[in-house]
C-alpha cells in the first residue's frame, strides 16, 4: 500500500530531523569539541588561589568557594588541607589524591568522579588546588542554555520561510498538473500562470510549447487525412463513373479501359508512396547506419534517361567533373530521391533542368516559377498543398530518405528558377 505524503509534510519531517541532528550536535558533540577550552578555563580558575594562598593565611577563603580544595606542603612534610576536602573527595586516606598529582596541571579519576588540579612549587612550598567536574558541568549547561534559544528561534524562522516557499512551489506544481491534465482541453485557460522566471516557469513554457505542437500535429493530421481521402477518392470516382458509362453504352469499352487503367496506375503510385513513407519512418527508428556507397553519377544518369522520354523539349544538363562520385546509401534509395525530385520538376519546368554533382553537394535546378515564400517552409511536409493546389508525398519521401542517409535537403528560389540542394 502506497503512502501519500504531501510536500509540506515531507518538509516538516525533514525539518524536525534537521532540528534533532542540530540539537544532538550542539549538546553532545559541541561540548566535546570545546573540552580543551573548558579544561583551560578550569586550570586558570584553579591557578588564581596560588597567588594568594599561604600556609599561615586564610586569604584563600576570601576569594574561592567550597568546591576548591587547597593543599600546602612545606619542605618539612607539613601538610595543610582545606576543611572541605572530605566533602569533595569522600575518602579517608588523602594520600591517594596526592599520588595522582604528578604534573603542573591535569585531571584524574577517583571513585568514578573526575577532578582537576593545578600544582605550583616555589620557596620550598608546594601549593595545590583541586576541584571536581561540577565547574565544567556548569559551563556546559551555560553553553547549552545560551545556544538552545538561538537554535530554536533560528530553526523556527528557517522552518517558516521554508513552509512559505514550499507553499509557493506546491501551488506552482498544482498549476502545472492542471495544465498537463487539460493539455487537450481547448476550453481551459492556457495563459501563463507562473510569473517568476525559474525552472518551473521554464517547465510551464515547455508544457505550453508541447500543447501547441500537439495541436499543430492534430490539425496537420486532420488536414493530411482529408487530402489523402481526396487524393484517393478522385481516381476511384473516375473509375466508377467510367465503369457505369461503359455499362450504359455511353462510351466504348476500349476508351473506358484506358481511363480506368490510367486511374489505377495513379492509385498504385499513391499507395506505393504511402508504403514508402511508412517504410522510411520504420527505417529511421529501427535500422542501423550502413557503410554502403553507390556511384551517384550513375544513379542520376539512369533517372534522367527515364524522364527525357516524357518531354523531349526540355534541355537536360548534367555538370560533373568525374565519372564516379561515391555517396552513402543504396541505388534504390537514391533513385527514389531523384525520381521524386524530377517528377516535381516536370510539373513546373519551362525549358531547362540542370543537375550539378560534386563530392559533397548535389544541386538540381529547374527554370520554373519561384515557390511562394508562404509555402517554401512546409514544402517537405506530406500532403501539404503546394503551388497550383498540388499536394502529395514525393518531397516528404525525399526529405526522409535524405535524413536516413545522413544528408540534408533544402530548397531555394534563385534567379529564373528553383534549386534543390542535397549535401552532407
Amino acid at each position: 500500500m502506497k503512502r501519500e505524503i504531501s510536500l509540506a509534510n515531507q518538509l516538516i519531517l525533514i525539518s524536525l530531523l534537521v532540528f534533532l541532528i542540530l540539537t544532538v550536535s550542539l549538546t553532545i558533540f559541541l561540548p566535546r569539541a570545546l573540552m580543551p577550552y573548558f579544561d583551560e578555563t578550569v586550570y586558570t580558575f584553579l591557578d588564581q588561589p596560588l597567588k594568594y594562598f599561604d600556609i599561615n593565611s586564610n586569604v584563600a577563603d576570601k576569594y574561592f568557594n567550597e568546591n576548591i580544595v587547597y593543599i600546602v606542603i612545606d619542605d618539612n612534610g607539613n601538610t595543610l588541607i582545606s576543611d572541605n576536602s572530605e566533602k569533595l573527595f569522600n575518602i579517608d586516606n588523602f594520600d591517594k589524591v596526592l599520588e595522582k598529582v604528578n604534573s603542573k596541571n591535569g585531571k584524574f579519576s577517583l571513585n568514578n568522579k573526575q577532578y582537576y588540579y593545578v600544582c605550583n612549587k616555589s620557596d620550598d612550598i608546594t601549593r595545590i588546588t583541586i576541584t571536581d567536574e561540577s565547574f565544567v558541568n556548569k559551563m556546559k549547561s551555560r553553553v547549552f542554555i545560551s545556544i538552545l534559544p538561538i537554535i530554536i528561534i533560528t530553526f523556527l524562522v528557517i522552518l517558516i520561510a521554508l513552509l512559505i516557499w514550499c507553499n509557493f512551489i506546491v501551488s506552482k506544481i498544482y498549476t502545472l498538473r492542471n495544465k498537463v491534465k487539460n493539455i487537450n482541453n481547448d476550453d481551459y485557460d492556457h495563459s501563463p500562470k507562473i510569473k517568476v522566471e525559474d525552472e518551473l516557469k521554464l517547465l510551464e513554457d515547455t508544457i505550453e510549447n508541447v500543447r501547441i505542437l500537439i495541436k499543430e500535429q492534430e490539425n496537420y493530421k486532420n488536414e493530411m487525412y482529408q487530402n489523402i481521402s481526396h487524393d484517393f477518392k478522385t481516381p476511384i470516382s473516375v473509375i466508377k463513373s467510367y465503369i457505369e458509362a461503359s455499362k450504359d453504352g455511353v462510351i466504348k469499352d476500349k476508351e473506358a479501359r484506358e481511363v480506368i487503367e490510367e486511374q489505377i496506375n495513379k492509385l498504385d503510385s499513391k499507395v506505393k508512396s504511402l508504403l514508402q513513407l511508412n517504410k522510411l519512418e520504420y527505417l529511421k527508428d529501427n535500422v542501423k547506419e550502413s557503410d554502403e556507397e553507390i556511384n551517384i553519377v550513375e544513379v542520376v544518369n539512369h533517372c534522367v534517361k527515364k524522364f527525357q522520354i516524357d518531354n523531349k523539349k526540355i534541355k537536360w544538363t548534367i555538370n560533373c567533373k568525374k565519372s564516379e562520385i561515391k555517396y552513402k546509401g543504396t541505388f534504390d534509395i537514391w533513385e527514389t530521391i531523384i525520381d521524386n525530385l524530377l517528377t516535381n520538376f516536370m510539373r513546373y519546368v519551362k525549358k531547362e533542368i540542370t543537375i550539378e554533382i560534386t563530392n559533397k553537394k548535389l544541386v538540381l535546378f529547374n527554370d520554373g516559377e519561384s515557390i511562394d515564400e508562404n509555402i517554401i517552409s512546409d514544402i517537405f511536409s506530406p500532403y501539404k498543398k503546394g503551388m497550383k493546389g498540388q499536394f502529395g508525398l514525393g518531397l516528404s519521401i525525399v526529405q526522409k530518405s535524405c535524413k536516413l542517409l545522413g544528408y540534408e535537403i533544402k530548397v531555394e528560389n534563385v534567379k529564373k528558377g528553383v534549386k534543390f540542394i542535397i549535401e552532407k
